[in-house]
């Protein structure tokens, strides 16, 4: 089954490879999609896509996040499907 979220990602995530971390994972686990910061919001912004399996297992490598960082909070919401997204970009 195919879900959607909407991650926001807080803590020290900018300036440390974390969207490239991001996009990484997801395309190793085959979720489509974006990361961006969201310096408004001062979070790592991503919104994924795919099966279920695909996407927790995805969502779990997010939560990790990488040795220069440090995550504080983590907010995902379900969102709708679109089926919009043809791969998994990272957005500068």
């Amino acid at each position: 089954m195919t879900k959607a979220y909407d991650i926001r990602i807080y803590g020290r995530v900018f300036n440390v490879g974390f969207r490239r971390y991001v996009r990484r994972f997801g395309l190793q686990c085959n979720v489509c999609g974006f990361v961006e910061n969201d310096y408004d919001d001062d979070c790592v912004h991503i919104e994924a896509e795919g099966e279920e399996k695909n996407l927790d297992r995805f969502t779990l490598l997010c939560g990790e996040g990488t040795p220069y960082s440090l995550i504080t909070d983590m907010k995902i919401e379900a969102i709708p499907t679109t089926g919009k997204y043809a791969d998994f970009q990272e957005i500068r």
